[in-house]
């Protein structure tokens, strides 16, 4: 699992722990895949909420 930091309205950061994160219209959806396959969103943020993301582990 990779950990991101995602930086909020210009002006916070929050770090997240996921497998990866995809948009999805307006939202950005960090998710992670359980034991069973199957994919699991850990985090849903709004898009225009999000300057950048950043992936700080591999």
């Amino acid at each position: 699992m990779d950990k991101y930091v995602i930086n909020k309205d210009f002006r916070g950061e929050r770090e997240v722990e996921a497998t990866g994160y995809t948009t999805i219209g307006e939202f950005i959806d960090f998710y992670e895949v359980d034991g069973d396959g199957d994919t699991v969103v850990t985090l849903r943020i709004r898009a225009s909420r999000v300057e950048t993301i950043e992936r700080i582990t591999a």
